[in-house]
């Protein structure tokens, strides 16, 4: 029996090309909604606010980002897919209850100001923002149940092209709603995140359509009858929502320590425009981790996915360190994005303590497709729980020390904890019994 052939690095990258377009896209919706904020009446307020209901609103969704992965690795059949259908709208439908209840005043309340300290006129120009994108999680599942078979049958192209059209519905809608509505901004953007959804989940829905019905049989024979169950799809999926719960919580926690540090809502501004550029290049990496899982089959073949995910993490890094540069950062934070005075100042420098954070993920893209690729979804399980006890060691002691602005402790603790949780990933790799 012949080897199967080993990956060339051209192939890896002619598959990573279309990831990277809609990796590109997705993220870059963050940076024009902060520009748009950046405009608005009062920025800092409308800034922290946007930010401060998004992080709510992630820990809630971040279970159904697994459910991708589900749809991408176990769409083999109409009889399967119907099942992970299921499950996706049920968790879907699950999130948006939880969400709709935090929405309740007395609870907002209390979990916001009480619990997150969050100051009261950010708080409460969050509000509403939070009642919007309490509807975000069935979009949310939709696109990514569809992306799940479009990956799976290799017509990854709508991916893309929805990811475009998303960043087209949100720019259109903030242009035209600053121009013929008196909405507050951080509402704005909301209600423009929300349109912008729509749009990418229709896009990738429709292709979906024809390959269910020509390409997709009723049962085959590539997923054993013994697997086709709702407890072997939780078994699937249950260590990827633990892992993507807890990494979804980072936000809030670092949010609830810059809230408790010098200049809060100075900090908190910042931090948002400088995190939603890192993930200008955090994501396209992260979608890297599809190609892990189909090419690294074996040993040889990881070892030539880990040379081309190495080098991608290195040029990434590279690049998008060239924002922070003098001349560039005025550009982009001042002129792009409309940042100045404290705010800007502190992003600049913010961002560049990020620049880490983007080759730290290129190792838990590379890690996380081995992992998943070999069924050892319950290691990146364990992976995450490391993270957010080790958020709060460096909260704690960073707020303790006291002269320190609470966006350099934020940064500090979120390298720590994603080498930390790099680290246990690379063991249990390391551990892997690698057939042909």
């Amino acid at each position: 029996m012949s080897s199967p052939q080993l990956p060339t690095q051209s192939e890896l990258f002619k598959l990573f090309v279309p990831l990277a377009v809609s990796g590109i896209f997705f993220p870059l919706a963050r940076p024009m909604i902060n520009a748009g904020l950046a405009r608005s009446e009062n920025p800092e307020w409308a800034l922290a606010a946007f930010a401060v209901a998004l992080s709510i609103t992630m820990p809630i969704m971040s279970p159904l980002f697994g459910l991708r992965q589900v749809a991408t690795a176990l769409s083999t059949d109409r009889d399967m897919l119907g099942r992970i259908r299921t499950l996706t709208l049920t968790l879907g439908g699950l999130a948006t209850v939880l969400l709709l209840i935090l929405c309740i005043p007395p609870i907002y309340s209390f979990f916001v100001e009480d619990i997150m300290a969050i100051p009261p006129q950010i708080s409460q120009m969050g509000a509403p923002v939070l009642l919007v994108l309490a509807v975000t999680p069935i979009l949310g599942v939709g696109r990514g149940y569809y992306q799940g078979i479009l990956v799976h049958y290799k017509k990854a192209g709508p991916i893309g092209t929805g990811a475009f059209f998303y960043v087209i519905g949100i720019g259109l809608t903030l242009l035209l709603g600053s121009h013929f509505f008196t909405l507050e901004g951080a509402l704005l953007a909301a209600i423009a995140s929300l349109i912008g959804q729509i749009l990418y989940v229709l896009i990738v829905a429709i292709p979906t359509f024809p390959i269910i019905k020509n390409q997709m049989p009723a049962l085959s024979n590539a997923i054993p009858n013994q697997n086709r169950t709702n407890r072997y799809l939780l078994i699937f999926f249950f260590p990827l929502a633990i892992s993507t719960i807890l990494t979804a919580l980072v936000d809030p926690a670092l949010q609830t320590g810059m809230a408790r540090a010098p200049n809060p809502t100075t900090s908190l501004a910042a931090y948002a425009i400088a995190a939603s550029l890192g993930w200008l290049a955090r994501t396209p990496l992260w979608n890297a981790q599809q190609i892990v899982i189909s090419q690294a089959t074996n040993k040889l073949s990881y070892e030539k996915t880990k040379i081309f995910m190495l080098r991608l993490g290195l040029i990434a890094t590279a690049l998008v360190s060239l924002i922070g540069m003098p001349y560039i950062s005025d550009f982009v934070f001042t002129t792009l994005m409309g940042v100045t005075g404290d705010i800007k100042i502190l992003a600049v420098s913010g961002f560049r303590w990020m620049l880490p954070l983007i080759f730290l993920q290129t190792l838990r893209s590379l890690y996380h497709g081995v992992l998943i690729r070999q069924g050892l979804t319950t290691q990146i399980q364990y992976a995450s729980m490391l993270k957010l006890p080790a958020i709060i060691v460096v909260l704690i002691l960073g707020l303790w020390y006291g002269d320190l602005e609470g966006i350099y402790i934020a940064i500090v603790a979120s390298c720590l904890s994603e080498t930390l949780e790099i680290y246990w990933l690379n063991n249990a790799t390391q551990k892997i019994y690698w057939s042909s």
